[in-house]
């Protein structure tokens, strides 16, 4: 299923807009991965900022004030800048932030954690620092008039926490919409090359001997060169077609004629030779007519590769009935005889004129290795793969190894020149779109079996 789908213009066409899309949708989830973090990080440096602002707020009423005070504190006001109940709505209100005040430089309010202490910078503005093992942001609010600097951090880890939030919070809707724009693209694509599923239908329905051009004209715009192309080629097979016809029935009549008089002076021969050469005149006379038939074999194969067949219910046991008395005379010759079972009503939707070709390709092929005084047995049945029409004789038989080389060269079991009567048999059933079968009867003898698709 895989490879099918891989060679085939709708996987490829479907893998190239699912990796496009894939891509895009990675790209598009990278982009605004980016924007959420820039935003993220804007937000957090606002608030930071507005925390410098708020803790500033908190303190300047002892900042300021000079009722809360004596004047010696005026000129001290680091001593007490925030009060314990100040300190503690703050870090409630952000626990994972820190804070320092320093006033002239000196550090008034040390930030909880010696570590961040240190590292903690005594400038204005954003920053970023080093400290306990963990990176931290931090904004710096100056107060020229008291000579204050507030210092607000915050771990950098609380800022790719919330993003992580953020970005697992998006993947499920990411993956539905990619899983649910692969479905959609399978769905369109589908449908847009239904044409394509239409005229692979179409030609995949036409007998190879239907050449006629396709006159469909609801075919998409894009067809209509490919439609143009394969009506150019359908001409070109019909004339090499004519062009092999006519050459094969040019070439029967060419040969007929000289096999015709040179059987009369065979015939003239054998009758008149003296008795020591008659054997030798009655085999020529027997290899003229051998070379007669295969010359007939030939015409007749070559004439079923150009015809044209019209499919029409035919009645099996009437064909096969017909076929057993053309050649009545011919098994009785050979001191064969013909038996015929059938069952009732056998009717098939074929073409009678190919049929009857292939079987009487089969019925002559029996004749010719039956055995003296034996008897040619002829089935019409329904089978389990559909009607079918069997042909037994009493021959040599074939191996099993044999059976599948005579359905490919025409070959016989003993190695001898063979002639073309399972070749053209075969080919008259592959037309017919049935199947040709060889097997060893019980016994000495050879079973063939044309069998009709429903």
């Amino acid at each position: 299923m895989r490879g099918r789908l891989r060679r085939s213009l709708a996987g490829q066409l479907y893998a190239y807009l699912v990796a496009l899309t894939v891509v895009i949708a990675l790209s598009m989830a990278a982009l605004l991965f980016a924007i959420v973090r820039a935003d993220i990080n804007r937000r957090a440096d606002e608030q930071l900022t507005t925390a410098a602002q708020v803790l500033f707020l908190l303190m300047r009423e002892e900042v300021d004030g000079d009722a809360v005070f004596p004047a010696w504190h005026r000129d001290r006001p680091t001593e007490r800048l925030l009060s314990d109940e100040d300190v503690a709505a703050f870090q409630a209100s952000a626990p994972w932030r820190r804070f320092a005040v320093f006033h002239g430089g000196q550090m008034a309010v040390p930030p909880q954690g010696t570590g961040i202490a240190q590292a903690m910078p005594r400038r204005e503005g954003f920053g970023t620092f080093e400290a306990d093992g963990h990176r931290w942001r931090s904004y710096g609010l100056i107060i020229p008039r008291h000579h204050l600097l507030i210092v607000i951090a915050e771990q950098k880890q609380v800022r790719t926490t919330l993003l992580i939030s953020g970005a697992k919070r998006l993947l499920i809707p990411l993956a539905a919409l990619i899983l649910g724009s692969a479905a959609l693209l399978w769905w369109t694509l589908r449908r847009g090359l239904s044409a394509v599923d239409r005229l692979r239908l179409t030609l995949a329905s036409r007998s190879p001997q239907d050449l006629d051009p396709l006159t469909d004209t609801d075919w998409p715009g894009d067809f209509e060169d490919l439609i143009a192309a394969i009506n150019r080629l359908f001409d070109r097979v019909r004339e090499a077609f004519d062009h092999e016809q006519a050459l094969a029935d040019h070439a029967a009549h060419q040969l007929r004629t000289p096999l015709a008089a040179l059987k009369v002076r065979a015939q003239l021969l054998a009758r008149h030779a003296a008795p020591e050469h008659r054997d030798d005149a009655d085999a020529l006379l027997a290899s003229v007519d051998r070379t007669s038939a295969i010359v007939s074999q030939m015409v007749r194969l070559a004439r079923l590769e150009t015809a044209r067949f019209e499919p029409a219910d035919v009645d099996l046991v009437a064909l096969a009935t017909r076929t057993i008395a053309d050649r009545a005379l011919v098994a009785a010759k050979a001191g064969l005889e013909f038996a015929l079972t059938h069952d009732d009503r056998v009717i098939a939707r074929t073409d009678a004129a190919c049929l009857e070709v292939g079987l009487a390709a089969l019925v002559d092929n029996a004749i010719a290795h039956a055995r003296g005084g034996g008897i040619v047995e002829i089935g019409v049945t329904h089978a389990v793969g559909g009607p079918s029409i069997v042909v037994s004789d009493r021959g040599p038989g074939i191996s099993a190894e044999r059976r599948e080389t005579l359905l490919t060269p025409p070959a016989r079991p003993d190695g001898a020149p063979a002639g073309l009567g399972i070749p053209i048999a075969r080919r008259a059933v592959h037309i017919l779109g049935a199947t040709l079968r060889l097997d060893q009867r019980d016994g000495p003898g050879l079973t063939a079996a044309i069998i009709l698709p429903d």
